[in-house]
């Protein structure tokens, strides 16, 4: 528990990310070579287990919140959908909580994925960022198209934010973007 609660108050984890945490721990300090008393791995697995119980219990461990949380700053860092989602597969977050975590993200924004196109163009100094798209030679077009579809967004998309004549166009479409969407009372 020691060992959860110190890595717990370093990292924010999935329920996986620590079970792997403490399979390496206890690998390491249940060493049969440095260690007199043998633990076998049922019991080893049945201590994992229980302390993440307890985490989860106490809050320590909230898959939701993690994957909610990554999915708001996906956006302001510009990340795709795609990408977001490979990221929260790899910390173990089960496929329901993701999907939900990315309905979350559409339903904050406007339009979620054109805000975190927006931003990794800016970040990645392409389109606009880099002077005209129009201007550059077909290679270079090429290349900047690459870029972003490596990042995870359709073509639909890229071609339109590509498109942008200048800086402040861009800036625009990302405010527009990124406001929330308009909320209908229903009677």
């Amino acid at each position: 528990m020691n060992k959860a609660v110190h890595y717990l108050g370093r990292y924010q984890a999935s329920q996986q990310s620590l079970r792997r945490v403490l399979r390496k721990f206890a690998k390491r300090k249940f060493d049969p070579e440095k260690v007199a008393v043998e633990r076998t791995a049922e019991e080893i697995e049945s201590a994992i287990s229980d302390v993440i119980a307890l985490c989860v219990h106490y809050g320590y461990v909230n898959d939701k919140a993690l994957a909610n949380a990554r999915a708001r700053s996906s956006v302001i860092t510009g990340q795709s959908a795609y990408q977001l989602a490979g990221k929260l597969r790899q910390m173990g977050v089960d496929e329901a909580t993701t999907n939900a975590a990315i309905e979350k993200r559409k339903s904050d924004h406007h339009d979620a994925e054109k805000a975190a196109a927006i931003r990794a163009m800016r970040k990645k100094r392409l389109g606009p960022y880099c002077g005209s798209y129009d201007d550059l030679e077909f290679a270079d077009q090429q290349k900047q198209i690459a870029k972003l579809a490596r990042l995870g967004y359709g073509m639909s998309l890229i071609r339109t934010i590509l498109s942008y004549e200048s800086i402040e166009t861009a800036e625009d479409a990302l405010y527009e973007a990124e406001a929330a969407p308009p909320v209908f009372d229903t009677p």
